[in-house]
């Protein structure tokens, strides 16, 4: 555009008298407060899907971490059943012949030879896994239940190894102690304790046993009328009467129990050592046993619930 010939275009503002306004100014605020209000919408929408999605993720992980516990208990009880199982057929055996449940028993080791305790529990399954989600009892559950299995593979690996080092010690003794048994049960051999509380003191003296002293004087008697028993205090010495009663007290007799420990001390061999040895080792693993087997309900029911949840969506 262009003014015409001579002319040119006035510039000039004309002032109406009415004050200016500012029509950027109100606009520009308005806008600052519509963006304001938009970021924090932004914000706090972001804000609770970022925490969602993070609390999703860590659920899934625990589910995750659950699924790897339970599979390594389920390879931990495999081996668990098989080493209850052989000692349970040993008890068996035992009761069969009339022999009491620690007993030695050699088919029991071969039967443990068989089971196998390696590789051993993998401890990164058990520790390195996350615990949301599952119970503070559940977990110190789970912790005793892997200690102890460790301890019941280390106990069966050192009976079988122990064991069968001493497998003709051990044989020996037990024939010695058939013997032993068979030759005293033919002459009637029992024993006892006598107390003398003349001194200081009270002094206890091991003496053996012979027949009753019924009341009466009858050749033979029940329990009810037997008044005590003939004693000597070595082989050989002459025997006398000492009375009994239902509390070791005065000169009383008091009767030994024949157990397994008063035979092997009895016998004075130095193999019983071993065989006390072998009693020890065998009677822990089945303590060990049945800690595991009290602890394996309770342990079982939270892993497998833990390890049955779905996993939530994420992104």
């Amino acid at each position: 555009m262009r003014p015409p010939e001579g002319k040119h275009f006035d510039l000039q503002s004309v002032d109406d008298g009415r004050p200016a306004v500012s029509v950027r100014q109100k606009g520009g605020l308005a806008g600052r407060v519509i963006l304001v209000i938009a970021v924090l919408v932004a914000g706090a929408v972001g804000f609770g899907f970022g925490a969602s999605a993070v609390g999703r993720r860590m659920f899934n992980q625990a589910n995750f971490g659950a699924k790897r516990v339970k599979t390594e208990l389920d390879d931990m009880q495999k081996t668990i059943t098989e080493i209850t199982t052989k000692v349970n057929m040993s008890s068996q055996r035992l009761a069969a012949n009339k022999q009491e449940p620690l007993a030695y028993d050699y088919k029991l080791i071969e039967d443990l030879e068989q089971v196998k305790l390696d590789p051993r529990p993998d401890t990164s399954r058990i520790f390195k896994v996350n615990y949301y989600l599952l119970e503070d009892l559940a977990i110190d559950r789970l912790m005793n239940y892997y200690y102890d299995t460790i301890i019941l593979f280390g106990e069966v690996e050192r009976h079988i190894k122990r064991t069968k080092a001493d497998r003709s010690v051990l044989e020996a003794f037990v024939a010695k102690q058939a013997a032993k048994a068979g030759e005293d049960a033919s002459k009637g051999v029992n024993y006892g304790v006598v107390f003398d509380s003349r001194g200081k003191l009270a002094i206890s003296t091991l003496v053996e046993v012979g027949k009753p002293v019924c009341k009466g004087g009858a050749e033979t008697c029940g329990a009810a009328d037997i008044e005590g028993f003939m004693i000597r205090s070595n082989t050989g010495a002459n025997w006398t009467p000492r009375k009994v009663g239902p509390k070791p007290e005065g000169d009383k007799l008091v009767p030994i129990e024949k157990t397994p420990l008063f035979d092997a001390v009895m016998s004075g061999s130095p193999d019983s050592v071993r065989m006390e040895q072998y009693k020890q080792r065998y009677n822990n693993i089945r303590l060990i046993l049945q800690r595991l087997a009290s602890t394996k309900k309770e342990l079982g029911d939270a892993i497998d619930k833990a390890a049955a949840r779905p996993d939530l969506f994420t992104m």
